[in-house]
């Protein structure tokens, strides 16, 4: 199974808050198959970035974590937006109350698992995100979750 980190989950794997810990458990699983969306590599240096010039998080701090992220990508399946993907999400947005970002990273893990046909499990840190994701039909995990 495909373990798909939404942004929102993932910036937990760098910083400390409200679901760090299951997702630090996720990635130290054996069997751990992760994916992400290309946007990922924007939207966590983005939420890093915003830490440091609130001063939650030293800019030092944030920027060796942004190259974590750098070094962890390398190691997982990144599914580019493109073409039909980027025409699922624009759907997508018609059929659930979806910001753009949301939108493509719903459509890549489902890309994952409609186009390669692959069990997928998505993981987020947004609760009315994580639950349009069941209700396309993927096995949705909610981590440290928001509103």
């Amino acid at each position: 199974m495909i373990t798909f980190f939404d942004a929102s989950a993932l910036v937990k794997r760098y910083v400390d808050e409200p679901g760090t810990s299951a997702i630090r458990a996720l990635f130290r699983a054996r069997r751990l198959s992760p994916a992400v969306s290309r946007l990922t590599a924007v939207e966590v240096p983005a939420a890093l970035a915003r830490r440091a010039r609130r001063g939650d998080l030293p800019e030092r701090i944030a920027r060796a974590c942004a190259k974590h992220l750098t070094s962890d990508l390398a190691e997982m399946y990144v599914v580019e937006p493109r073409g039909a993907l980027v025409e699922h999400a624009a759907e997508l947005v018609w059929c659930h109350d979806l910001r753009a970002y949301d939108a493509l990273q719903l459509a890549s893990a489902l890309y994952l698992l409609r186009e390669i046909g692959t069990a997928t499990r998505f993981v987020c840190a947004d609760r009315p995100l994580t639950k349009v994701a069941e209700r396309e039909g993927l096995r949705a995990l909610a981590v440290g979750t928001s509103v």
